[in-house]
Parts: structure tokens; C-alpha cells; sequence
């Protein structure tokens, strides 16, 4: 019996609560998790999980059990690494999670290089602009944008994303350039919803500190399509510059009530509380965060 892969599939049973979705992460057969499970506790001799029909859930002493395998499975992949980062690369499958839009621009076009300089080292990306949540996902790190609201992760800053009030030439030729905050109740305002401040504005203006409650003429929880709203003349919308800089540019958007700055959304990497972080994350959270200080 391989107590250590049993001791694996167990942790992501009681993680993911579902034996068929194990089988797929680990490219198994159900009957196989559940021959390690039912070993591993035949080998202990005390009973790990609940089973029923509809759901299953872990003992008393499957609870304790599972935070002692946390422990010792992290352990003994941190002595791994130690030893084999003193040998070579780090290699293995790095599962990262990061916003759609954002990890297309300011993730993605980086990738190659990392990879090029660590080829054993497979990365598996998640893109998904809803919070996933990385323990039972099996996710070894995120990128996120804005607040954080998962205090149970440990969390990196590793950057900042400065944003710009912008409309198109097109809507202010129709409805006019706002001067004020308060101008802005009468105008159409896009707005991206995964934000808990949704159609609530901050600014840091000649006054302080200033917020201003919106009209959303058109509410979407997609960065891109708030480009193209935009692009489109549906209205203004706050955005970070990393979406319009292009436009702003070209002049298809452009940059009003400059002398309110909306407030930075921080970008921070988090990952599971653990008492060594893999070096394969801590080598791509330094790296990532070369490339955003660079840009």
C-alpha cells in the first residue's frame, strides 16, 4: 500500500467532497479513490469519511486525520522541492487562477519567458473572473484584482492598478462632459458588478476623499465588455488603464474629470495557508511581480 498517494487522494476527497471529481484530477477511475480510501482505512483501522447516496462527509477522526495529512503532505513536498531545487528546476504542474480579462493582458503574454526558463515545470491557468476556491479546486495560487474577502488565504501584493474615468468622443458630442462628480447622476454610467463598490465611486479629489452613487445605465461583471460599452457610446465608466490604454492613445476614448483620481485597485497574489509555500509559486510570484512593476 502506498500510504502517501492514499494519503493524497484522501486530502482531495475531503476537499472536494466528491469522489468523481478526484478521479478526473488525478486521472483515475472512482472505483481506484475509493480502493484508497477504503485501504487507508482498513490500515488504520477507524472509519474516515460518511458515505451516502447524496453526499459524504468526514468523521470526527476523519477531521483530525485530514489536517494531519495537510501537514504532512505539504511537509514532505517541501523537503521535495528543497532537495530537487539544489539538483535542478523546479518541475511539476503549477495551477494558477487568475481574472479573465486581466490574465489575458497582463498575465498571459509573460507566460512564455517563465516557461522558457523553467521547461520541466508545466503550468496549468485557470481564467475565471468569479473567485475560485483554491483548496478544494486544488489550485495552487490566484491572481485578484480589488478587495480581498477570503481572510483564510495568505496574500501578496504585487502591484497596483491605477484607473481612469473615460467616455467616447461620440457620447460627449450627445450628452455632454461632466466637470463635477455631482454632473455625473445625470449621465449614463457603465458599471462592472464583481466589484463590491459596483455603482459606488471613490475618488481622491481636491476636496479628499469623495464618493459619488452612480445611474447604471448598463451593468455587466466583464471587463471586455465594458471596452466595448465604451467603444460603443454607452456611456462613462470608470476602468483601469490597462483595459483603454490603447483607445486613450488612439483618441477613441478619452479622459474626463481629471482632477478626481478613482481609487487604486490593489493586485495580489494569494494562496492556501501552509507552512512552506512551494517554491514553484513563490519563483512565479516573484517573477509575475518583476513584470507588472516593469509595465
Amino acid at each position: 500500500m502506498d500510504v502517501l498517494l492514499s494519503m493524497s487522494v484522501f486530502r482531495r476527497v475531503a476537499e472536494t467532497g466528491n469522489f468523481s471529481e478526484v478521479a478526473r484530477e488525478l486521472a483515475l477511475s472512482q472505483p481506484t479513490v475509493s480502493k484508497h480510501i477504503a485501504a487507508l482505512e482498513k490500515h488504520l483501522q477507524v472509519k474516515l469519511i460518511n458515505r451516502s447516496t447524496r453526499q459524504l462527509s468526514l468523521t470526527d477522526v476523519g477531521k483530525q486525520y485530514y489536517d494531519e495529512c495537510v501537514h504532512i503532505l505539504d511537509e514532505v513536498s517541501e523537503i521535495e522541492s528543497t532537495l530537487h531545487n539544489q539538483q535542478s528546476l523546479p518541475t511539476g504542474i503549477l495551477r494558477i487562477n487568475t481574472p479573465v480579462t486581466f490574465g489575458e493582458l497582463n498575465i498571459v503574454p509573460h507566460l512564455w519567458e517563465f516557461l522558457a526558463e523553467y521547461p520541466e515545470l508545466n503550468i496549468d491557468l485557470i481564467m475565471d473572473d468569479h473567485y475560485v476556491d483554491l483548496v478544494k479546486e486544488g489550485v495552487d495560487m490566484a491572481i485578484r484584482v480589488g478587495p480581498l474577502t477570503d481572510s483564510s488565504l495568505v496574500a501578496r501584493k504585487i502591484g497596483d492598478s491605477p484607473r481612469v474615468t473615460v467616455a467616447s468622443p461620440e457620447y460627449l458630442a450627445a450628452y455632454g462632459e461632466p466637470e463635477t462628480l455631482q454632473d455625473l447622476k445625470g449621465h449614463k454610467c457603465i458599471v462592472y458588478t464583481l466589484l463590491t463598490t459596483r455603482n459606488e465611486w471613490h475618488f481622491a479629489g481636491p476636496q479628499g476623499k469623495e464618493t459619488i452613487r452612480v445611474n447604471s445605465s448598463f451593468s455587466v461583471n466583464n471587463p471586455r465588455t465594458i471596452r466595448q460599452a465604451v467603444l460603443a457610446g454607452q456611456g462613462i465608466a470608470v476602468t483601469p488603464i490597462w483595459l483603454m490604454g490603447d483607445c486613450i492613445k488612439s483618441g477613441q476614448v478619452k479622459v474626463i474629470l481629471d482632477k478626481y483620481v478613482p481609487t487604486l485597485l490593489d493586485i495580489h497574489a494569494v494562496y492556501p495557508e501552509r507552512r512552506f509555500v512551494p517554491a514553484k509559486v513563490r519563483l512565479f510570484i516573484d517573477y509575475i511581480r518583476e513584470k507588472l512593476a516593469a509595465n
